[in-house]
């Protein structure tokens, strides 16, 4: 799959929401993180069950807590 940023913006409500596309475990959040920056965008982070899966196996090999 290739591997993509996409940015909403709800015309609505004025809701911008980043969302990362093809990446694994958590190597989305580098490729958001200047997005985010730049639109001021760093709360409400809903991790998908790629990330979520890669980050339980980062806790128990590591011993290294990250959180949402």
């Amino acid at each position: 799959m290739e591997r993509s940023v996409l940015i909403h913006f709800d015309q609505l409500t004025g809701e911008v929401r980043v969302e990362a596309q093809g990446f694994e475990g958590l190597s989305c959040l580098e490729a958001t993180q200047p997005f985010e920056e730049a639109l001021g965008i760093v709360s409400d982070r809903v991790y998908k069950p790629e990330a979520q899966t890669q980050q339980l196996r980062t806790t128990s090999n590591h011993q290294t807590q990250l959180r949402q």
